[in-house]
């Protein structure tokens, strides 16, 4: 890493830092990201872009997880659809698109993110998505394996598995 980007990381720490101040939060209210490394027991080269996947645009820091998301879903869309492509050699494009859909969705994104604890990890100033996590992950255990739309879901978990594809 460069001593530009070292120092770029640097900055953007220190400002997050000081917003978290200026709003009565303790600068321990933001978790190491090495940790989220570890989770997922990946070494990410550019840390920079992954404390982006894990800004919310709430913080209001002039980045955010929003481009990593659209990246992120992009790649996670063209997997589902080569892996589906070779599985299923004699199914029209119609039923393929459907099959996506129904394997990269905002719940099974969101099961995801409470599965590995990523959401402890989401840098946000949303006052009311602690509770919707906390709500979505008793509901969840209602249903296994999908609610099919009886849980509300908090996008955000889902943006914040797309946006760590995107890095």
């Amino acid at each position: 890493m460069t001593a530009i980007t070292i120092e770029a990381l640097k900055e953007q720490q220190h400002i997050i830092q000081q917003q978290s101040e200026s709003a009565g939060e303790s600068t321990q209210s933001l978790p190491s990201l090495d940790e989220v490394e570890q989770i997922l027991g990946y070494d990410f080269n550019n840390k920079r872009l992954l404390e982006e996947a894990f800004t919310h645009a709430s913080l209001g820091l002039g980045f955010s997880n929003e481009r990593l998301e659209y990246v992120g879903d992009s790649v996670l869309n063209l997997l589902f659809t080569k892996q589906q492509f070779f599985e299923y050699p004699d199914l029209p494009p119609g039923p393929l698109t459907r099959l996506r859909a129904a394997n990269v969705d905002t719940e099974k994104l969101a099961r995801a993110a409470v599965k590995h604890c990523l959401h402890r990890y989401l840098r946000h100033k949303k006052p009311l998505l602690k509770e919707q996590i906390r709500q979505f992950s008793e509901e969840k255990q209602r249903y296994p394996l999908h609610s099919n739309g009886l849980v509300d879901v908090p996008k955000a978990l889902a943006d914040l598995v797309e946006s760590t594809i995107g890095v």
